[in-house]
């Protein structure tokens, strides 16, 4: 497999002793996380899937099987109006087409895992059935509709979803305690939220929460060092300092509507 000609998302361990060299390295973050206790021989779903870094993991951990999720068209993201198509081109100059990663990484670890081409507003338990964990990794920066997405996770959640989402650290710094977002903050990316915005969106689309990580750093991987266009400057990543990206971990059960007082 040639790791030269394509560019990674997913830091992943391969069996010759190779990293793939993926924008992020979340091979610490995995370390860190308290897993349910519904994965090991669960039925799980990997939302966003991208390179599947996540959906490996999970099959890794006990996982009696994982579907991992992802749309394969980059026409299909949520692109801002401005980026339609300007996005979409640049995704596939810089050869980051979800999909062919997947399926080397697949073939090399020999794993059986299923992908499927499918966006998650589009999650249906009639179609994709129910899991005992819906995991999302940084997936719901980039959508137009975040708690639509996250609405549509709890349709086919029967246990916990379990999120690892990007956090803005300035609006976490100074609105600690509000719900809040900071608006498209890069060209890619709708909302980057804080803590307690995370939680909010996570409630609101029908969760109880019943674990919260400390804050994490995701650290960049070797992929970042590649030649890339331009990139939107943001005070955000400022922060800290060019190292990574500040994220928050969770879990959540699916509660019943609650009554208006």
């Amino acid at each position: 497999m040639s790791q030269t000609r394509r560019a990674w998302y997913h830091s992943i361990d391969l069996p010759d002793g190779t990293t793939t060299p993926g924008y992020f390295d979340t091979r610490s973050t995995a370390d860190a996380l308290e897993w349910p206790t519904g994965l090991p021989g669960g039925r799980c779903l990997d939302v966003g899937t991208f390179d599947g870094f996540w959906a490996f993991e999970l099959e890794r951990r006990g996982a009696a099987s994982v579907t991992a999720l992802d749309v394969d068209d980059p026409d299909d993201l949520d692109w801002t109006y401005d980026e339609a198509v300007r996005g979409p081109e640049v995704v596939r100059s810089w050869g980051a087409e979800r999909g062919p990663g997947f399926r080397d990484t697949a073939r090399l670890l020999e794993s059986e895992v299923e992908r499927v081409s499918c966006s998650v507003y589009d999650l249906d338990p009639d179609i994709h059935g129910r899991f005992d964990v819906v995991f999302c990794g940084a997936l719901l920066l980039h959508l137009r509709e975040p708690i639509r997405a996250l609405e549509a996770m709890r349709r086919v959640c029967d246990g916990h979803l379990m999120l690892v989402e990007t956090l803005d650290p300035v609006v976490d710094l100074v609105a600690r305690g509000v719900p809040a977002a900071r608006f498209h903050p890069d060209w890619d990316q709708w909302w980057r939220v804080n803590s307690a915005g995370l939680k909010e969106m996570v409630t609101v689309a029908g969760f109880e929460i019943t674990w919260t990580s400390s804050r994490l750093l995701v650290p960049y991987g070797k992929g970042n060092e590649d030649p890339r266009p331009p990139r939107t400057h943001n005070l955000a990543a400022a922060t800290v300092r060019g190292r990574g990206i500040l994220h928050r971990a969770l879990h959540a059960r699916p509660r019943p509507r609650q009554p208006r007082h």
